[in-house]
């Protein structure tokens, strides 16, 4: 049940037009659609509910843990799931009782998994480090891998990627050198007869700037939720942000001039105003960095946040407007709004929409609608 009117709003209908897009520049090809995180805090159970229904659904989903896997395989058994996380002995207990892929990312777990005694093959993507610097098999070390699998036993090889450092910057030649990278490795893969299984590579951003990476699947992830580069790429597309951050006037009292409002006084008003206060703070993802830097959206007109964000609850100046207790609040706009996007935020915080939307915590009730 529902009490607290703070909520982030999950726009699926955005969601399916999102994924559209990335079919139709993928050209038809396979889509391993990236819900890690709990789909980048939209709700990844409700994000693939909605994926499977829609015409050309993904091919496999796409997590960071075994933990998220579990969670998603409990409601969709018939799904495919991969997961990022390299092997360690410490899945092989999951592993057993599960289906999923597993990412190989070092010869050694190929022993491990020949060592672990599975009664099944487990399926395994390979992850190639082409550059990322991350986690992977090293492109030179190519050899040391192809001698590994020609003795190994006990697993599928159902993919092999790589992974994108700079596909979204405007300079692509990285991109490029890693993809070269990455041809080669196939080529030595193949030649050395070792099966490839399904080729995936391209991240958000090298769907919509390198069309050679797409291979037999593209990857993405926050493109999904309706961002990629910067608002004016993410218009030109016509991806739609998926999430708003709403919630309702809690309070609203006439301060004079000369009071300190929040925490700290950081804040000491000019004038007799209205003082709103809004039930949401830094406990549900509003960075205390945003003190007195972004606006929320009130019956069409802008207020301006002031004071120290606080746990629980934020303050808006209203001036000398008189809004109800009550009164819709919009926080955070699907709207493409410079003033309350998530691209200003990302403005202000120095950072990216994944991290705004992957910080609106758990305890902002999620609602799903078209």
């Amino acid at each position: 049940m529902q009490i607290r009117p703070t909520k982030a709003v999950i726009n699926l209908r955005h969601l399916a037009d999102n994924y559209r897009i990335i079919s139709s520049i993928n050209r038809g090809k396979d889509i391993i659609a990236v819900v890690k995180a709990d789909a980048y805090g939209h709700g990844a159970r409700k994000v693939v509910e909605k994926l499977i229904t829609l015409e050309s659904p993904p091919v496999c989903f796409a997590v960071a843990t075994v933990e998220e896997v579990i969670d998603l395989i409990k409601y969709f058994p018939d799904q495919s799931f991969m997961v990022f996380e390299p092997f360690s002995p410490e899945l092989i207990p999951a592993l057993k009782k599960y289906n999923f892929s597993i990412s190989i990312t070092s010869p050694i777990q190929l022993r491990q998994i020949r060592d672990a005694g599975f009664d099944k093959n487990i399926d395994i993507h390979l992850k190639l480090d082409t550059g990322m610097g991350r986690v992977g098999i090293k492109y030179y070390n190519i050899g040391v891998l192809i001698n590994e699998l020609r003795v190994s036993t006990g697993i599928n090889i159902k993919g092999v990627y790589t992974h994108y450092a700079t596909s979204d910057e405007n300079d692509g030649n990285f991109t490029t050198l890693q993809n070269e990278r990455f041809l080669n490795l196939l080529a030595q893969l193949r030649d050395a007869g070792i099966p490839t299984g399904m080729v995936h590579a391209a991240n958000s951003g090298a769907v919509f700037d390198h069309p050679s990476t797409h291979y037999d699947a593209v990857r993405p992830g926050i493109a999904l939720y309706g961002y990629y580069k910067d608002r004016e790429t993410s218009n030109k597309f016509g991806l739609k942000p998926v999430m708003s951050l709403q919630s309702k006037l809690s309070t609203v009292e006439r301060f004079i001039a000369g009071e300190s409002i929040s925490y700290g006084r950081r804040f000491i008003l000019e004038k007799d105003s209205f003082i709103a206060s809004i039930p949401v703070g830094y406990a549900d993802g509003i960075s205390r960095a945003l003190r007195g830097k972004f606006e929320c959206g009130i019956a069409g007109k802008l207020y301006s946040q002031v004071g120290t964000v606080t746990m629980d609850r934020i303050l808006l100046n209203l001036g000398d407007d008189y809004l109800p207790p009550g009164s819709d609040v919009t926080i955070l706009s699907t709207d493409n709004n410079p003033a309350n996007d998530a691209w200003n935020w990302c403005r202000i915080l120095d950072t990216i929409p994944y991290e705004i939307t992957c910080n609106i915590s758990k305890r902002v009730h999620r609602v799903y609608g078209e």
